[in-house]
């Protein structure tokens, strides 16, 4: 009874008239879906800590094989304000939680992915919120679901025949690929991406993140590489991916 979790709201969703249906990634009970009643009122006091990517504490009753549950209450923890201030960053927060959404299934009780997850998300929520390095932050998101989700690229070697001469990345493959092995490939889904920083985001942790910051300046064709393999693989779209492209795009026309 009264259980106390810290969760991110990943997305809110229309219930009722006054009410909201909350998608929520936290490190206890993995995604789960809460019931805010009354949080559209304008006198509610927990409206805030019910905003998507804001890291809230939540108090419920928490049910074994339940799917949804009702807040009692929720305070605000980590606001990540600026988010909400700037358009790129917004986009991207809604990668971020528009993939986890779709990477994660409901109620998983595993410690270690909970963990995974949650600590991925409440780093790189907190980087964009503080700092410019937009596009590194969005790419070591990216290399990390990709581990995450067992489809990590194949960053040491070609990924057809083991030589370690390599001078392409082929989306399609699964990663780094040599010259020959690439003159064999038919409607191949090669990217441009520099060879060393694609290596060095696969191979980072977000325990790297600053000494990343070295290698670049990391751009939003970096991201659309590492995306692209993401899509490939996974089959995981974002909307809001769509999104921040075409905001990049008319930021760069300027």
């Amino acid at each position: 009874m009264n259980d106390k979790v810290l969760g991110l709201v990943l997305k809110e969703s229309e219930y009722r008239e006054n009410d909201a249906l909350l998608t929520v990634l936290t490190k206890e009970y993995g995604k789960l879906t809460f019931t805010a009643r009354g949080v559209k009122k304008m006198t509610s006091k927990s409206a805030t800590s019910c905003m998507p990517y804001v890291l809230s504490e939540f108090v419920f009753d928490y049910v074994e094989d339940k799917s949804m549950f009702t807040i009692k209450n929720a305070s605000i923890k980590t606001s990540n304000r600026f988010l909400q201030e700037n358009l790129e960053k917004m986009n991207i927060a809604a990668i971020f939680s528009e993939i986890v959404d779709k990477s994660l299934p409901q109620g998983v009780l595993d410690e270690d992915v909970n963990d995974a997850y949650f600590d991925l998300l409440v780093f790189c929520l907190d980087k964009l919120n503080q700092e410019k390095e937009h596009a590194l932050i969005l790419c070591l998101f990216l290399a990390q679901m990709l581990n995450y989700l067992g489809i990590p690229p194949v960053v040491d070697e070609c990924v057809l025949c083991g030589n370690t001469k390599v001078n392409r990345i082929s989306i399609e493959e699964g990663g780094f690929i040599c010259s020959d092995c690439l003159s064999e490939i038919s409607n191949n889904n090669e990217t441009q991406m520099d060879l060393k920083r694609f290596r060095l985001i696969n191979k980072a942790g977000i325990e790297n993140y600053d000494i990343l910051k070295n290698y670049g300046p990391w751009s939003f064709n970096d991201c659309a590489a590492m995306f692209e393999f993401l899509h490939v693989h996974s089959g995981i779209d974002s909307t809001a991916w769509k999104f921040l492209k075409e905001i990049v795009e008319v930021k760069n026309e300027k």
